[in-house]
């Protein structure tokens, strides 16, 4: 369950990072659905992070 949290959390990272490389070019479509994205990703890391804590 570990490994899932932060190969999510890298996810969200560098999706977040290719958003704001979009966003400095003006590309504001493929900025914001790969902001999108990320934050799915941070939130879906930290879903997987409180259900572990639960379930112990």
């Amino acid at each position: 369950m570990e490994k899932t949290v932060k190969l999510l959390a890298a996810a969200g990272v560098l999706m977040l990072l290719a958003g704001a490389i979009f966003g400095f070019m003006r590309q504001w479509i493929c900025a914001g659905l790969l902001l999108a994205g990320a934050f799915g990703c941070l939130i879906a890391a930290l879903n997987f992070r409180n259900r572990k804590n639960r379930e112990s």
